[in-house]
């Protein structure tokens, strides 16, 4: 009877440090959502929020890895449960680092100063690599939450897209940077913004491996 309290005391836990983690992503997902509406917007207000909520997650960081260290002392898991704990804690980390990227653009958005032609790129162009991550962040965490190993994999697969998209928008700020050197302060900040998203997706794909390490026992980065 006491192993039987015991073991459901522990899935108790383990529930808890994955609705944790949702948490947390869901404070994630709202930050970047803000963030890239003050790209398009130029809105300062959307800007102090996202900057000011960014403690949010770093204080979240903080309770869930005390929370993961205190299951792996108290139970001294093993196998999946193990795994599950650690790869938990791993995307916990990808999620704070999210948030790293996601200070960067506000704050970039905060100082964008753009010609007519970079404000319609501006639009158009991160916009567009913006939402691709958005979507891919959103899934890495359904598929956590689900340990959905489909849904994992089609978020790692989508990396690919993000990858291209980006490598697009540089191409295509070279050439106007080369037409006409007066972009290229404008340019560079775009680009910026471009690199700070594609990291974001690069942690969402991150959160998708996770979650057929955890279901599957492997590694998907070494796979084949």
């Amino acid at each position: 009877m006491h192993m039987e309290h015991t073991s459901k005391q522990f899935e108790i836990e383990l529930e808890d440090l994955r609705s944790g983690l949702l948490a947390m992503g869901g404070l994630v997902e709202a930050q970047f959502e803000r963030a890239l509406e003050a790209i398009a917007s130029g809105d300062e207000e959307l800007v102090e929020v996202v900057l000011r909520e960014e403690r949010h997650v770093n204080d979240k960081q903080i309770e869930l890895d005390r929370k993961s260290m205190e299951i792996i002392a108290k139970r001294q898991p093993t196998a999946v449960d193990l795994r599950q704990i650690i790869c938990t804690m791993q995307a916990v980390n990808d999620l704070e680092r999210i948030g790293d990227e996601i200070k960067k653009i506000a704050q970039r958005a905060r100082q964008f100063q753009a010609s007519e032609r970079f404000q319609t790129l501006r639009l158009n162009e991160v916009k567009r690599i913006g939402s691709v991550a958005q979507e891919m962040l959103k899934e890495s965490l359904n598929s956590f939450a689900r340990l959905d190993v489909i849904s994992a994999s089609e978020v790692i697969g989508r990396d690919a897209a993000v990858d291209g998209e980006f490598e697009r928008i540089m191409r295509l700020l070279v050439t106007y940077m080369m037409e006409d050197p007066r972009t290229i302060s404008a340019g560079l900040d775009v680009a910026f913004l471009a690199k700070a998203i594609e990291r974001v997706a690069d942690h969402a794909k991150n959160i998708g491996e996770y979650v057929i390490h955890i279901v599957q026992g492997k590694d998907p980065r070494h796979a084949g």
